[in-house]
């Protein structure tokens, strides 16, 4: 084994802030080190950091869709699902991913053009278990799959297609591609693959694939967290050592291409027209690639999120589609008709040529400060270990793509990378965005409703019959479940907080960590959608359409974002940046509610925007089905039932007065309690929260929502019709009394345990991507839901399987092992404590929503460790209840007909959404 670096760095970095000499710094510490492995090439870097208690192992191959062999779209991304059903114990032992569920806080997987990255999280005593079983993974390859597993995950895999491709829209990325590349071309194809081709690859093909590829001198493991270098380093070579050097295929090449830019109009089933403006950016591994990108938000922000003031879209989103080698940007915009195509073609334009101005002019402060944010904004995404753009998945991409960094050298990637912001000369940035978004280069492609276009699903003919499968061991000792749960560990990082009241009124917990130099805040009132139950949809947009002064520059020149939302009980405000900013985001919260307001012209634009969005057919039908589940849940005249899905009659209601008197009445001291979690010095935090809120008047404090208990006769099933759809939308639900209060633990072993049971519709069916089981908790009432969304022709055998695994619990059908497995994981969930600036801020924010004693995640963790199944069995029969069942479908009328019909439930109401 080689090392290629072992060190730690402390980085002072100097932020400028126009208005704050001198520059206020952090120290940034950072340590990498990184080596191979003799035997076979593999490359590991470990990030260690001593200030949270989780490990992150991730492994990044260099292998991706662009290496799908022509008519095998979608190989690469079924091989990522199948290396997770492997059996490494052997025929009639747990799969690979029934281990990671009991041992990972998360886990994921996901394949791009040019990469394939598993993620894996835990509490960093797991390491090791974690690179073992990665090590596994390249070990093992396709050696334990049968052939029925490989056909189950293949139908998974072609019902999260499906998912994307649902309506004609969901084409509109793949059909841009296809404008831009070649045929052939490595970028061609959309990275998921279609369901014909899909349908045609087989076992052998995915096995060859993951001999070519899935090889170490293509793989980098990267650990980081709170772990030790030398003792993972070991790790990492005492599990991958067993595997051999062999040789990686060839990746297939990036051809150079010339872009035609003549434009082209397709014919799609869609109720509206959109159009798509497309360029090829720069190779993103060159200077010039990285200049393009560095500057290229500038036209997303103008282009895209700037394109209802010009009233010629409806909605419009940016995207970058494509390889790192030849990226494409896009803007895609809804019309608001045809006749509006030129209006919207001529602001891109506009924005297009404008992206590349001010990069070259400006004084050398304002330029600094460009850079200054760049790098603030680089930083703070480094904090969370787990996820796409997380610590660990930002050094995979800069270990596959940097050029100008020698893996074996000494330099460190993450501060190359910060240096590299600091050498921009912006005046190349502006001549790179200049010539990439040049109007003569870019590709229009305009798409027209035609009930005779494209649809959005071409399903092949290849159906698939579930097999029956051999009965496995269980993989726990049920007679655990007659004792209590030895807890390896306590909850401290909460117990940090420090909480006082202003006179005012207002409430606040600050929680210091010595974590990554980030703050996360949150401002919660006690006021939300239900609040106003006559006035649905007010405190979502009073909190939406809530807006700074216009000379409120802090937030720009500093990086810092903040944003607002409501639920149906509360409306939260949330900020994070640096750390060095904390005064920032303070002042920030109290100028949005003292000074800042809903635009006159604002309003109008969202107005226009949420009737243009609601007039379309499959969202009323989105909105009926929402309103079904909510309505037989908590009653017709609950005030979350009338709230909680916003019609279009009332959007004119919604104008600047009624929003102002809202925020006037409800965003007060007495209403509001102000949480802070992340690196920052408690005294001087707690001088900032005094100086700046004390003097903010009290207004009043907000009693919650209280209505009485909804009663049904019996069990509701509703179906609610839609246009034709590959998929049928599926909801069971059971209302549960409101808040967190009570028998919480046992809630929550209870819908892990349901969790599991929802499982077998993707693991054992393969008739969805995804299932789940959850409870939706608000205080005056809370629900179970269980849902998915099917492949329609089994839909009816889906509902069956939910249903039947609620039975299931309710007769104790091995019930202990149900129990263990669920307790052991709702433990390992809660011991798991972040540091992660946001989900600290989170918890503290949801103890202050539902009023929970500062000690309850300490004293939940203790009432779930001494569980026992009478207490989750009694839960069960009493909030689970048979007769308190509803079960909504939304789709078209003959597959929701057929699913219920199949799963043997008689006579549901059908309900066709109607003018609004």
């Amino acid at each position: 084994m080689k090392l290629a670096t072992v060190v730690v760095v402390g980085l002072g970095l100097g932020l400028l802030l126009s208005c704050a000499p001198p520059a206020p710094k952090i120290v940034f510490k950072h340590g990498e080190t990184r080596g191979r492995l003799d035997k076979n090439g593999l490359r590991f870097v470990i990030m260690p950091d001593a200030t949270t208690p989780l490990a992150e192992v991730d492994v990044r191959y260099e292998v991706g869709a662009r290496e799908d062999p022509p008519g095998k779209a979608g190989l690469a991304h079924l091989v990522e699902h199948l290396t997770f059903q492997l059996r490494p114990d052997g025929p009639g032992t747990r799969p690979l991913i029934q281990m990671l569920q009991q041992v990972t806080l998360n886990m994921n997987a996901y394949t791009e053009a040019d990469k394939t990255h598993y993620m894996l999280n835990a509490r960093a005593e797991l390491v090791d278990t974690l690179i073992k079983v990665e090590a596994m993974r390249m070990y093992y390859g396709c050696q334990t799959i049968t052939e029925d597993e490989f056909l189950r995950e293949r139908e998974v895999v072609r019902n999260e297609i499906r998912g994307h491709n649902r309506s004609a829209e969901g084409l509109i990325p793949q059909l841009t591609l296809a404008s831009i590349y070649p045929e052939g071309h490595a970028y061609a194809r959309m990275v998921g693959g279609d369901d014909e081709q899909i349908a045609k690859l087989t076992l052998r093909d995915a096995c060859e694939f993951i001999a070519r590829y899935y090889v170490p001198e293509r793989a980098t493991v990267i650990v980081a967290g709170g772990v030790d270098s030398d003792a993972t380093a070991r790790s990492v070579e005492k599990w991958f050592r067993a595997i051999d050097r062999r040789a990686p295929a060839p990746r297939h090449a990036v051809e150079p291409f010339t872009v035609t830019t003549a434009r082209r109009t397709v014919e799609l089933d869609i109720e509206r027209p959109w159009i798509t403006v497309a360029w090829v950016l720069p190779d993103g591994r060159t200077a010039e690639g990285e200049a393009a990108e560095f500057g290229i938000w500038n036209a997303f922000f103008d282009a895209a999120y700037r394109s209802d003031e010009y009233e010629c879209a409806t909605e419009a989103f940016p995207a970058v589609l494509g390889g790192r080698e030849a990226p494409v940007f896009m803007i895609a915009l809804e019309l608001t008709a045809m006749s509006k195509l030129d209006d919207c073609l001529g602001f891109v334009w506009k924005a297009a040529r404008n992206a590349g101005h001010g990069w070259d002019g400006g004084t050398w402060t304002q330029l600094e400060e460009i850079k200054n944010r760049r790098k603030a904004a680089f930083v703070s995404s480094l904090e969370p270990l787990f996820g796409i753009g997380g610590r660990t998945d930002q050094v995979g991409d800069m270990v596959q793509f940097s050029r100008d960094v020698d893996f074996d050298s000494r330099d460190l990637y993450v501060f190359h990378e910060l240096d590299k912001i600091g050498r921009f000369e912006l005046e190349k940035v502006g001549s790179a965005v200049q010539r990439a978004l040049d109007p003569n280069r870019a590709r229009v492609t305009v798409f027209t409703p035609s009930k005779q276009g494209i649809k959005g699903d071409r399903r092949s003919a290849v159906s698939f019959q579930t097999r029956e499968e051999a009965v496995e061991a269980p993989e726990v000792d049920p007679g655990e479940a007659q004792h209590p749960l030895e807890v390896p560990g306590s909850l401290d990082v909460l117990r940090g907080a420090t909480r006082f009241q202003l006179g005012n009124g207002m409430r606040v917990a600050l929680l210091p960590v010595a974590a990554m130099p980030v703050v996360s805040a949150q401002l919660v009132f006690d006021a939300g959608e239900a609040t106003t139950p006559d006035r649905p949809g007010l405190a979502h947009a009073a909190a939406e359409l809530l807006a700074l002064p216009p000379d409120a520059t802090a937030l720009r020149d500093t990086g810092v974002q903040l944003a607002c939302d409501a639920t149906s009980d509360h409306t939260i405000c949330r900020a994070h940046g640096m750390s060095i900013y904390l005064e920032v985001v303070v002042k920030a919260f109290e100028r949005l509610i003292t000074i800042g307001g809903c635009r006159q012209l604002a309003v109008e634009r969202w107005q226009r925007s949420i009737r243009a969005t609601y007039a379309l057919k499959r969202s009323r039908q989105q909105r009926e089905f929402q309103r079904q589940q909510l309505a037989a849940t908590f009653g017709p005249e609950h005030p979350y039932t009338r709230t909680g899905v916003t019609v279009a009659r009332s959007i004119d209601a919604l104008g600047r007065d009624a929003l102002s008197a809202f925020r006037d009445q409800h965003y007060t001291a007495a209403n509001a309690t102000l949480v802070i979690a992340g690196n920052f010095d408690v005294k001087q935090a707690e001088a900032v929260v005094r100086d700046t809120f004390s003097g903010w008047r009290a207004g009043h404090k907000d009693t919650p929502v209280a209505s009485p208990p909804y009663r049904r006769s019996g069990p509701l099933y509703v179906g609610v019709i839609g246009d034709d759809d590959p998929q049928v939308d599926v909801a069971i639900l059971y209302p549960s009394p409101p808040g967190m209060a009570g028998p919480q633990a046992a809630r929550l072993v209870l819908t892990e345990m349901l969790n599991n049971q929802m499982g077998v519709v993707r693991t054992k069916l393969g008739a969805t991507y995804h299932a789940y089981a959850l409870r939706d908790t608000r205080l005056a009432a809370s629900a179970y839901r269980l849902g998915s969304a099917i492949d329609a022709p089994r839909a009816g055998e889906a509902i069956r399987a939910m249903r039947d695994g609620l039975d299931a619990l309710r007769h104790g059908t091995d019930f202990d092992v149900a129990f263990v497995q669920a307790r052991r994981k709702v433990v390992q969930r809660l011991l798991g404590e972040s540091t992660q600036s946001a989900e600290l801020a989170s918890r503290l924010g949801q103890i202050a929503r539902f009023g929970l004693d500062a000690s309850y995640d300490r004293t939940l963790l203790q009432q779930t460790a001494a569980l026992s199944t009478a207490q989750v069995k009694e839960l069960l029969a009493r909030e689970l209840d048979p007769a308190g069942e509803v079960v909504v479908a939304l789709g078209d009328r003959a597959a929701v007909t057929k699913a219920f019909a199949d799963a043997g439930i008689a006579s549901p109401r059908l309900i066709e959404p109607g003018d609004e």
